[in-house]
């Protein structure tokens, strides 16, 4: 082994790769310490790494800016962590067309920096925006907030890719040009693959203009049958929300308290996110009051820092609640049962004395869940939840929890006859299984 991983230093440089403890012990996987990190600095010393740990079997787990690490399942093996912080270059930004192509291992803080410049910007907002979390994790995850409304996921901006498979191989699908229809798509298939099936090193995004103008109205309601009645009046009104965001009493009260928003206590809050030039925010803020003032709703409105304040708490939950005990969920149902999930989580709470703080994606189905308090009644409420959102013909994944859960709870849950297409192209692309072993779904 010693001999393999002197082959591997020797492709970055003994300055580019770090195999000593304590060091090692910073990159460790749910609980597994690599025997190597390595920084390479150009595409083509990732694809010689991978040549050698394909040819010996060694493990090869992708690292970005670290911030979802905790994502997915414990890994089989963990032999080589590699690190994407050194491709970390705009290559092309075309203002003219609104494409922009960048090297993966840069953070999206940084990337829409650059973009900023030609008042431009890539229209997602996943978690972890201060903290580092980079382009590629972003695909890999396929992360999103609130603006996935709108904007849609990064399945809709992701137009092009280039990717080392485990053999070394480089290859690339997609082109630099939105309306790109020719062939198999590609890119697609490795948004969300967890890195399981390539090192995804580049991407060509498809970008938006910065918009004018944006105001939030943030209405509170006593009664989820009346908000969700506001929502669906929304969804089939001619109003273009960026952002519909529904609140649990919890997590509202801790934001208002936080930005001092003065919103009622105990009720539950839709926030309505308008982006647009400036006469058209106006236009549809207004009617928006008038929507809600037919429901009975009570509301603020929230522009300039205090409204860039308030999505950055949502953009942030739960992550950025700093708590020892919790298990992190996201779970998708239809729109029409997000108040039957919401209902579920009350009574959770109520029954068993733990804090849930939830958000929802409203017009997506989309819920994010924090349950904390003591581990066994966690583990229970987690199940129960699940039982629920299967019930619903959704689906509920966990995005970060302790080991001790992890254990005795899936992360992934059931997927069903998918399963087989999934194994089927994790043997195409990964045939000695060594990117990510055991992560994904199925333990693939």
């Amino acid at each position: 082994m010693a001999d393999l991983l002197k082959e591997i230093i020797n492709v970055v440089g003994d300055d580019n790769a770090i195999s000593q403890s304590p060091e090692l012990e910073r990159y460790a996987i749910e609980g597994k310490t690599p025997k190597v990190v390595v920084l390479p600095q150009t595409i083509e010393e990732i694809s010689e790494i991978l040549k050698v740990a394909s040819s010996k079997s060694l493990a090869v787990i992708p690292r970005g800016g670290g911030t979802k690490i905790g994502f997915g399942r414990e890994p089989n093996r963990a032999d080589i962590v590699l690190c994407m912080s050194q491709l970390n270059q705009v290559l092309e930004h075309e203002a003219s067309d609104l494409v922009a192509a960048t090297q993966c291992g840069i953070t999206l803080k940084a990337f829409q920096g650059v973009l900023k410049e030609k008042n431009q910007f890539l229209a997602i907002d996943p978690p972890h925006f201060e903290s580092g979390a980079t382009v590629g994790g972003i695909i890999a995850t396929n992360d999103s907030g609130p603006r996935r409304l709108r904007y849609g996921t990064m399945r809709e901006l992701l137009i092009g890719i280039r990717v080392v498979r485990s053999d070394g191989a480089i290859v690339k699908g997609g082109a630099k040009v939105v309306k790109n229809v020719a062939g198999y798509d590609i890119p697609k298939l490795y948004v969300g693959s967890l890195g399981t099936l390539g090192i995804i090193v580049e991407g060509i995004f498809r970008l938006y203009p910065i918009p004018e103008l944006s105001q939030t109205y943030i209405v509170s309601f006593s009664n989820l049958a009346e908000l969700q009645k506001m929502v669906l009046s929304i969804l089939n009104s001619s109003l273009v929300p960026t952002c519909l965001e529904v609140l649990n009493p919890t997590l509202i009260d801790a934001i208002s308290d936080q930005l001092r928003l003065n919103l009622k206590k105990e009720k539950y809050a839709l926030a309505i996110r308008i982006e647009s030039v400036g006469k058209a925010v106006r236009d549809q803020v207004s009617k928006v009051k008038g929507i809600c003032g037919e429901r009975g709703g009570e509301g603020i409105l929230v522009e300039g820092v205090v409204e860039e304040s308030f999505w950055q708490e949502i953009r942030e939950f739960p992550w950025s609640m700093s708590v020892s005990n919790r298990v992190i969920c996201k779970a998708g149902v239809l729109i029409t049962d997000v108040p039957r999930v919401f209902q579920a989580l009350g009574e959770l709470s109520s029954n068993s004395g733990l804090g849930i703080y939830s958000s929802a994606r409203a017009g997506n189905g989309i819920l994010i869940i924090s349950i904390e308090g003591e581990m066994s009644p966690i583990i229970e409420a987690t199940k129960s939840l699940r039982n629920l959102v299967n019930s619903l013909k959704g689906n509920l994944i966990i995005r970060d929890a302790p080991a001790d859960l992890k254990s005795q709870v899936d992360v992934w849950g059931e997927v069903g006859e998918s399963i087989k297409v999934m194994e089927r192209l994790k043997s195409h692309f990964d045939p000695n299984g060594i990117l990510n072993p055991g992560r994904f779904v199925g333990e693939i």
